[in-house]
């Protein structure tokens, strides 16, 4: 099928540009002591937390697709979560993805995943069989020298409880991906609001 009868899309929270703010001054303290070239850091717009990775989506079938989402909003509430602490896929030893965390509203964040994983397998999306580890992905990592390893790891392992703030998770996105050589470009295909504020 020709790529543009496809959109790639995800389903994803975006937090508020205050935590976001917060992020991106931890990671210029991550950054300190590593080469420019070391880690590729998230444009701050692009920080997320990906609910549900869809891939590639004949577009002729993107409103079946909304329609699964909005089901579970409808099922949702607003939830106060917060980004806490740092770390990294897969390990310290082979560190590929830095990430912060998400808590606060557990139980109802994953509920409203397994939701979307039952509505969304409906239209053949197949759920990752990984627990669900709910986090903000704020660089990749590029090269590392083994002191440069050895230092990130010593950073993230101090930095595990930092506080990047609260915010309220009013709604969910499903989102665009688009892959271009400077690197992925995002645009919001549809936004779907959850109902009533509960505290995390």
């Amino acid at each position: 099928m020709a790529a543009l009868e496809q959109s790639r899309l995800f389903v994803a929270v975006f937090p508020s540009a205050e935590v976001v703010q917060q992020l991106m001054e931890g990671a210029c303290g991550l950054a300190h002591g590593l080469s420019p070239k070391a880690v590729a850091w998230i444009h701050p717009e692009q920080i997320h937390l990906t609910l549900n990775f869809l891939g590639d989506v004949q577009r002729a079938r993107i409103g079946e697709f909304e329609q699964a989402v909005e089901a579970a909003c409808r099922r949702g509430e607003p939830l106060l979560l917060r980004a806490r602490g740092t770390g990294c896929f897969p390990s310290p030893a082979r560190p590929r993805i830095i990430w912060a965390g998400v808590d606060g509203a557990g139980d109802a964040l994953a509920g409203l995943k397994r939701t979307l994983d039952e509505n969304l397998a409906k239209l053949g999306y197949v759920p990752d069989e990984r627990a669900f580890h709910p986090h903000l992905t704020i660089g990749r990592v590029q090269r590392l020298n083994d002191g440069e390893r050895l230092h990130l790891g010593e950073t993230l392992q101090q930095w595990r409880e930092a506080d990047f703030g609260l915010w309220s998770m009013e709604r969910v996105d499903l989102m665009q991906s688009v892959l271009a050589a400077a690197g992925a470009e995002y645009s919001r295909v549809q936004s779907f609001p959850l109902r009533r504020v509960t505290e995390a």
